[in-house]
């Protein structure tokens, strides 16, 4: 039967219920049992046809969609024909790979319904490659044909025939193709040139053109860091441990020591305001002065050049490092008091520069010429690890450039004036970009002329006006994050007014009952918090309009603020990520978000700009509806989606688009340039590839989309359990150490004190880890490759697990464990499997079990594994394995099922897609990966 839209459905089958609601769309929301349903229907009316079955055939490695027929007597098999005749009115996903004409089809006896799983176990007919057409052709097109034929049992492979809407190949079997062209030795292919021209012969062109145009980057030596070196360099990462964490704990400790040891018991709620906020304010000031001191005497300038890994000179730059990590640097992003920070460490920033959030590995090395703007997330890689050396290299970005969002750049790289690089690009080292260029992809190339001439001229402002702008945002700077915190005093009256009921009924110290008390201080902070951002906020900024607005203006220090705080008290709401109360909360800021629509980012002060249909996914750091600043201008546009639009992690969603019901972007990728994304389109990479098919995985809509209330209020109330306690055990830990400090408070005794914060800040972050690891292996033991729906049970957990991981774990210890030794052995307690002498700068881990990294592998900044995907709303596990000796360039991403051979090395910003093989000793680079060429 054909299922239309608007339909109430109940299907079942031999008694089980297979899918029950009404179809939303013929597409996106139906089980894929229904789909079954379609595409036996219109099969069925193919001419010479009586009767079909289409199954996902169990006999294929790769699921393939395959349909059975039953012929009117007489009739000839004609599956071309049947092919196009489904083309015509289904998908190219709908469409079987093979049609097989047989005499009867299976039957069950009890009912006499065709037997499903038979016909999916039942073996597909071989296809003899020397027997294939079009044999004949190229060398290189033969050994295309010896690997594509594997991949689609029981159907022909044909050299003109479109790998996607005449073979039915899809993203995952792309990847397969590609990874097992590799192994067979054809050098060059890659995904890109699949999706690009999607037939054998044209593949083969590419692979021969580029083999002809180039020379393969030559292979990686292998190379292994002495290991008396990086112990010596772990005993002194372990000696300045304590200091750092104590740093890091220092805004916390005022908190407390402000309001349990310096307060009195019965001082007034002002008073104990007060004493926070100064205290508070107080050590962020002193720990960003303490940071600018600590690199100009740890380091001084740093040097260019190559330097051993766990060296003296590493371990100097490491430390600073570390230490400016300790400043919220983010809290100045887009203000005149980043290039003031910039100047203060060693950069070179000229007049009315915009710089978002970024990391840098040498800040002192950067030059940002008058007028540049850098967007948000991007990373300076120019102090990177490759291979037994760190590599530092200068940084040169001219006048009047403009770097899109979440770019990577590695050192000795120089953009010059008036250029601009899109979101999601890549520069390697030693790249010179030309004076008014347009620069895109990763790996970057020319992609146009920029037009410096139509730039607006900036805002005209007098030197009395910059200076009282420049006081007003370091005013604001100072207070506004103390005032995000102030909601811990109400908190902690919170607690001590539960504990006014309860010790006198029990009689026993309030220690032993803290974590009680402690959960409810959590959930008040949280909850307190929430409201006073949204009522500063409607308060502050009543309304937001598209539109053009000069960056010296008070629309944009209003908005600046707003943004600012929302910043500052996400350090306290970060659990809230991807549970039902983000959505809540983003509404109450104003942002128009349909039903079931989940966020796992942060949309800054871009909130009625925003509007998300319903069911959305919008998944882990995406870059949403960026704010676009370029020569003291902020411009302003609605970004819209559909419903049931899915975002991959990392992804780059520029504002001013709009992205149609059922759409795809994937992780670390971005849509086309300048263009809207239509219903049902899929986007990949960067630049943008439009992906034809791609794997899809239904499900029963209850588990997916469409939940029970039962569910939901289960989820509910797991999810505000998870989202406090973190928070509940750091509260229970910190009045553990006040209670140790009181008495030594009362006799003045502040060296001992202070001795007491070190010890206790130390333990105290050991203590985090151990939690989080117990939690994980408590709640979901060991992780292995599995396919979930996301309102199963399973999914719920291994979520609360993610927040636990790093809200504890993460952001306690192991970020700062990032670039030593023992951040590897650390992540053993997870279950990742490290191989010795391991370089990790990165943290960025999930499900734990399925990371195997070998010896000496190196992460670069920002290089995530990420072992999971949630399209079509159902979290998809698999393995990644990196061999001995890799080398991950920073902002990479790689995809589950996967596999780095030993020694293979990966550009900036590369992504690994599910199911690819990079080869041993290869270098690869770009958005999806491709094997690096150079001019010959």
């Amino acid at each position: 039967m054909l299922y239309r839209t608007g339909d109430a459905v109940e299907m079942t089958a031999e008694g089980d219920l297979l899918f029950r609601g009404r179809i939303d769309d013929q597409v996106k929301i139906r089980g894929f049992r229904i789909e079954l349903g379609e595409v036996e229907e219109r099969l069925a009316r193919a001419e010479g046809v009586t009767q079909a079955a289409v199954v996902v055939s169990r006999a294929s490695a790769n699921d393939q969609l395959v349909g059975y027929v039953l012929l009117e007597p007489g009739a000839a098999a004609n599956v071309a024909a049947w092919k196009a005749m489904l083309a015509e009115q289904l998908p190219p996903y709908m469409i079987p790979a093979v049609i097989i004409a047989i005499d009867t089809l299976p039957r069950l006896a009890a009912s006499g319904k065709v037997n499903r799983a038979a016909l999916s176990d039942r073996p597909l007919p071989g296809v003899d490659v020397g027997a294939m057409e079009d044999v004949d052709g190229t060398d290189t097109e033969r050994r295309l044909l010896e690997l594509a034929a594997p991949l689609f049992s029981g159907q022909p492979v044909a050299l003109d025939a479109d790998f996607f809407l005449d073979l039915g190949g899809h993203s995952l079997l792309a990847a397969q193709f590609v990874s097992a062209a590799r192994r067979g030795g054809i050098e060059g292919l890659s995904l890109n040139q699949i999706y690009q021209v999607r037939t054998l012969r044209r593949i083969a062109q590419l692979v021969d053109e580029s083999a002809a145009g180039g020379s393969v980057a030559p292979p990686a030596p292998p190379e292994r860091a002495p290991a008396g070196r990086r112990y010596l360099c772990g005993l002194a990462q372990l000696a300045v441990m304590p200091l750092l964490l104590t740093m890091q704990a220092a805004p916390w400790l005022a908190i407390f020591i402000s309001y349990t040891l310096i307060d009195s018991d019965n001082a007034a709620i002002v008073t104990d305001l007060l004493q926070v906020f100064f205290a508070y304010a107080g050590i962020n000031l002193a720990l960003a002065l303490f940071a600018i001191a600590t690199k100009w005497l740890i380091v001084g300038r740093t040097k260019p050049g190559r330097y051993p890994l766990w060296g003296a000179y590493y371990f100097r730059v490491w430390l600073v490092q570390r230490v400016l990590s300790l400043v919220h640097m983010k809290w100045m992003q887009n203000s005149p008091i980043l290039p003031l920070y910039l100047r203060a460490l060693g950069a070179k920033v000229g007049r009315d520069v915009l710089l978002s959030d970024f990391d840098a590995g040498a800040i002192d090395l950067l030059e940002f010429g008058d007028h540049a703007s850098v967007g948000s997330k991007t990373v300076f890689a120019n102090a990177r690890i490759d291979g037994t050396h760190m590599v530092v290299g200068r940084v040169r970005l001219g006048a009047d450039v403009a770097v899109g969002s979440s770019c990577a750049i590695e050192g000795d790289v120089l953009v010059g004036r008036a250029s601009e690089l899109a979101d999601l690009t890549a520069l390697r080292a030693g790249t010179t970009v030309p004076d008014g260029e347009i620069w895109d992809g990763a790996p970057a190339g020319k992609v146009g002329e920029a037009k410096p001439e139509d730039l607006a001229p900036p805002p005209v402002q007098t030197t009395l006006g910059r200076g009282a702008r420049g006081l007003a945002y370091l005013a604001m700077l100072l207070v506004l994050p103390a005032i995000a915190i102030l909601p811990i005093v109400p908190a902690f009256r919170l607690m001590e007014w539960l504990d006014g009921f309860v010790h006198p009924v029990i009689g026993v110290s309030y220690l032993w009952y803290m974590p009680i008390l402690a959960l409810s201080a959590g959930a008040g902070l949280i909850a307190i918090t929430m409201v006073l951002i949204v009522a500063i906020r409607w308060v502050v900024l009543p309304r937001v309009r598209p539109g053009r607005y000069p960056v010296s203006g008070l629309f944009y220090l209003r908005r600046w603020g707003v943004g600012l705080m929302v910043d500052a008290a996400l350090d306290t709401l970060s659990s809230l990520f991807a549970t039902l109360y983000m959505r809540g909360w983003y509404r109450l800021m104003g942002c128009r978000i349909g039903k079931g629509t989940e966020i796992s980012t942060s949309f800054a002060g871009r909130y009625e700009l925003i509007r998300l249909g319903a069911g959305n996914f919008i998944a882990d750091d995406v870059v949403f509806a960026d704010d676009h600043l370029r020569r003291g201008w902020l411009e302003l546009e609605r970004t819209e989606t559909g419903d049931q639009v899915f975002v991959g992690n990392e992804a780059v969603i520029p504002q001013g688009i709009h992205i149609g019901t059922g759409a795809l972007v994937g992780v670390k990728s971005k849509p086309p340039a300048g263009k809207d994304i239509g219903a049902g389109e899929t986007w990949f990479g960067s630049p943008a590839l439009g992906l034809p098919t791609r794997q899809r995985f239904d499900h029963d809509v209850r588990e997916t989309f469409d939940p029970p209330l039962r569910r939901k209020i289960g989820r509910a109330a797991f999810e505000a359990f998870n989202i406090t306690l973190p928070t509940a055990l750091f509260i229970t830990l910190v009045t553990i150490v006040m209670e140790v400090l009181a008495p030594v408070f009362d006799r003045q005794n502040w060296g001992k004190a202070l001795w007491i914060c070190v010890l206790a800040s130390t333990l105290i972050s050991l203590v985090q880890l151990a939690v989080g690891a117990a939690y994980k292996w408590l709640l979901m033991g060991r992780y292995r490759p599995t396919v979930r729906p996301m309102w199963s049970w399973w999914a719920l957990r291994t979520e609360a697990v993610a927040v636990m991981y790093w809200a504890m774990a993460g952001k306690a210890l192991l970020d700062l464990l990032r670039g030593t030794p023992f951040l590897p052995v650390a992540l053993r307690l997870f279950g990742v499997r490290t191989g010795r002498g391991a370089y990790l700068d990165s943290a960025d881990i999930t499900e734990f079990d399925c990371v195997v990294i070998g010896d000496d592998a190196v992460l670069n900044n920002h290089a995530v594994l990420q072992t999971h995907l949630y399209e079509d709303r159902l979290m998809k596990v698999g393995y990644i394995r990196v061999g001995n000796g890799v080398v991950i360039g920073a902002g990479s991403t790689v995809l589950y099922d996967t596999a780095l051979g030993d020694d293979a090395r990966l550009g900036p910003l590369t992504l690994v897609m599910k199911g690819e093989e990079i080869p041993s000793s290869s270098s690869f680079e770009g958005a999806p990966a491709r094997q690096t060429f150079y001019a010959s």
